[in-house]
């Protein structure tokens, strides 16, 4: 069998030329348009793919010069909220210092110590220390501050005139010297008697010395007792809110007119009540103070 292809090529003058190719090479000259056709198509597509790709890059590239300048805006914005909190905390601390020293100043003026005990038994934990002038700090000294002072006596516990102060007098009955554990203020009888503090009440009754008689214990060793009552309004147990009206002031057991004896210990020690009756003056001093220093 031939193996060959022969053509013929005729020209316009008539003349003729022959060309002799082998089968082999026919199918390699297929093969190599085939490749070639297949090779610019494919290199079409990768052109078209390597346009799309080049288009993604500047999208891409677009949203990522939007993303750092977006983060940059809340890197500042950040900046600016860390800046406004600290501030803020400086005004707290300021504020906490404030209320802090007006507690003070009102444990200072009736002469007391405060000191906060917390039991060492049954309690645990990493230890982490609190600086005392930070925020946490202050919070925790002011915490404590104004649950103790919860159970200080602050203010009057009826209206009148103080007829008798606290410490050394002439009896009044038998005029010789002796010591006045309280005060006394005079008033009309039925002028009602309230808890300068919450507490609890420890004793109720008559006597015929104090005549009708309260005692309220306030917690951390404050106790008061109002004697002389018309009318007691509380019970032993009973426990009080300050400004509760605990009694009606009087003139019985052993008193020559109308009035209610008060007293105020610590720790078992009686102390001046004029002291704790006066501080709403004391502190609004020291409030007009600190403000007239602040804005200096």
């Amino acid at each position: 069998m031939d193996r060959k292809l022969h053509f013929v090529v005729t020209s316009e003058r008539g003349g003729t030329r022959s060309f002799v190719l082998s089968r082999n090479l026919c199918k390699f000259a297929v093969l190599l348009s085939l490749f070639l056709l297949v090779g610019g198509v494919v290199g079409w597509f990768l052109s078209g793919e390597n346009i799309f790709l080049r288009q993604r890059s500047v999208a891409l590239s677009e949203q990522l010069a939007h993303a750092i300048a977006l983060n940059r805006g809340i890197e500042a914005s950040a900046a600016r909220q860390e800046e406004e909190q600290r501030e803020r905390l400086q005004v707290a601390l300021a504020e906490l210092r404030q209320r802090s020293q007006i507690i003070k100043s009102i444990l200072s003026s009736v002469g007391i110590r405060l000191e906060v005990h917390e039991s060492a038994e049954g309690v645990g934990g990493p230890y982490t220390r609190v600086e005392e002038d930070s925020y946490e700090g202050l919070t925790l000294m002011v915490d404590h501050y104004l649950a103790a002072i919860q159970s200080v006596p602050l203010g009057p516990p009826a209206p009148g005139v103080i007829s008798s102060r606290f410490g050394r007098r002439l009896d009044p009955i038998n005029d010789e010297p002796a010591f006045h554990s309280g005060v006394d203020i005079r008033n009309r009888r039925g002028t009602r008697v309230v808890a300068p503090a919450d507490g609890v009440v420890v004793s109720s009754g008559f006597s015929s010395g104090f005549g009708n008689y309260i005692e309220i214990d306030h917690g951390n060793t404050f106790l008061t007792r109002y004697l002389h009552l018309q009318k007691r309004q509380v019970k032993s147990g009973e426990r009080v809110v300050r400004g509760q009206v605990v009694g009606l002031l009087g003139n019985t057991g052993r008193s020559t007119g109308a009035h209610l004896h008060y007293e105020v210990s610590y720790r078992g020690r009686p102390l001046d009540p004029l002291k704790f009756i006066q501080i709403s003056d004391r502190v609004a001093a020291d409030l007009r103070r600190q403000q007239e220093a602040a804005a200096l």
